[in-house]
């Protein structure tokens, strides 16, 4: 007889391997499509972030910061140093100190991506170094190849290891084109009332926010003002940033053309030359302490003067490209199309150019400046008013639990150069002190859009670089 029930076991071990071959082929079918995975293999990539190689070499080696070597003198910190040795024998004469200083004596930028843990305006900051008013401080949890970059050099305390804070000034932000402070400065507003102000108006998604990935460049110093002696970004010149906004990446990214120099020349004209260097070197070109107020207001009491004090702080332009920064889409959940939008309005003699990668769902996007770039001009320089009051104040954050008397320090170092003259000092130091304000930036860029694929030359814009990128599957 045959033996039926092995035919039956042989039918379904056939059956079972139909099966088998089946689900394989529907598995590699939902996988694929006309060549095109549904989803990027692994993890899920960074929703923007630098090419890591490149930004690892523009970078460098990192040192370990010495807060004597970057501000003068590790003890005291910047301002609050001048009640305890006086104006002229200060040593911490900046309050952002290089780390790794130029030959111009500007700190090096560097590089690094990482994921924003907090941020917040403020109406409130050292207005002498601020031209755009108070700082937009965010910190940044960094990724591991740049978590040597966050480094304290003093006490104890300040930002956590591997926690980098960077700032940029509030007015800086790309501002709608229709706040009247991106037009000019009203006459008379003072240097707290611009700094409110441009708190507000910026354009929606310019600001980064907690949670968002960011690729972020910026000069890295030791803020001389806190005796941790910590190390920042400050300025924070390109940031990129975004986050999973329904399904898509959303990435914001802009340039910021501007490095306060903290050198100053009683000439306002050229402070906002940027794109001459030059004035850095001048004679009369100083620190703020311990030359320039003191020799500024001496050269006031000499001439006779009883015009407004001004302090004009030199403006230079950055000219750094960032590396390439990638956009990758959220995880596809089964859907094969990748789609990448974006738009970027750039200044003559800058280039945005984009490559696709549709296995990664990124998009990785290179910014060139060209030989013929130059930066733009600051716009509506305007001396806005600071009281002493304001000043002291404020300058008390500096002093650790102690306080400052800014107008009586200078009083006391500038008449001992000429005492015969203390009445004329004194008559001039009841005045308002005034420092450089400029029109907030604005930028004309539509809000993201689908299907767009735009690089747009625009003349008349300060920024380098702005724009949007959306990454998502279909």
């Amino acid at each position: 007889m045959p033996n039926n029930n092995r035919k039956i076991k042989s039918s379904a071990r056939v059956a079972t391997l139909l099966a088998a071959f089946a689900l394989v082929a529907g598995i590699i079918f939902a996988l694929t499509a006309n060549g095109k995975p549904s989803k990027p293999l692994g993890p899920s990539l960074p929703i923007v972030q630098f090419d890591q190689s490149q930004a690892v070499a523009f970078n460098g080696k990192i040192p370990t910061p010495n807060a004597t070597a970057a501000c003068g003198r590790n003890q005291y910190g910047f301002i609050a140093e001048i009640q305890y040795v006086g104006i002229t024998n200060t040593k911490i004469t900046k309050h952002y100190g290089p780390i790794i200083p130029l030959a111009n004596g500007l700190p090096k930028q560097m590089e690094a991506s990482g994921v924003v843990t907090d941020g917040a305006g403020g109406n409130n900051d050292f207005p002498f170094d601020h031209e755009y008013g108070g700082d937009f401080s965010f910190d940044v949890s960094l990724d591991s190849p740049y978590a040597s970059l966050s480094q304290g050099a003093g006490t104890s305390g300040g930002t956590p290891s591997g926690i980098e804070h960077m700032e940029i000034q509030t007015g800086e932000l790309p501002h709608l084109s229709s706040d009247p402070l991106t037009q000019s400065i009203p006459p008379g507003e003072t240097w707290p009332e611009y700094a409110t102000a441009a708190q507000s108006g910026v354009i929606p998604g310019f600001q980064p926010q907690a949670g968002d990935a960011v690729a972020a460049q910026g000069d890295w110093i030791i803020d001389c003002g806190h005796t941790d002696f910590h190390s920042e970004f400050h300025e924070a010149t390109f940031l990129a940033f975004g986050h999973d906004s329904n399904g898509a990446a959303v990435v914001h990214a802009f340039y910021n053309p501007y490095i306060p120099s903290e050198i100053y020349n009683p000439n306002p004209n050229l402070a906002p030359e940027v794109n001459n260097p030059s004035n850095l070197a001048l004679s009369n070109s100083k620190p703020l302490v311990p030359d320039f107020l003191v020799q500024s207001i001496v050269s006031y009491v000499q001439n006779k003067s009883t015009a407004p004090i001004v302090v004009p702080e030199l403006i230079e332009g950055s000219t750094t490209p960032p590396a390439p920064f990638t956009v990758c889409a959220p995880t596809a959940n089964g859907k094969t199309n990748l789609s990448i939008s974006y738009q970027f309005n750039v200044r003559p003699g800058v280039n945005v150019s984009e490559t696709q990668d549709n296995t990664s769902g990124c998009a990785t996007f290179t910014t060139t400046f060209s030989s013929t770039y130059q930066t733009a001009p600051p716009q509506g320089e305007t001396m806005c008013p600071v009281s002493w009051t304001w000043l002291n104040q404020n300058a008390g954050v500096y002093a650790q639990g102690g306080s400052i008397n800014l107008q009586q320090t200078i009083y006391n170092d500038a008449s001992a150069v000429l005492p015969q003259d203390k009445s004329l000092f004194q008559a001039l130091l009841q005045h308002r002190i005034h420092v450089t304000c400029y029109n907030m930036m604005s930028s004309s860029i539509t809000s993201p859009t689908s299907g767009v694929q735009a690089v747009s030359t625009v003349t008349n814009q300060l920024y380098p670089i702005i724009g949007w990128v959306q990454a998502k599957w279909n």
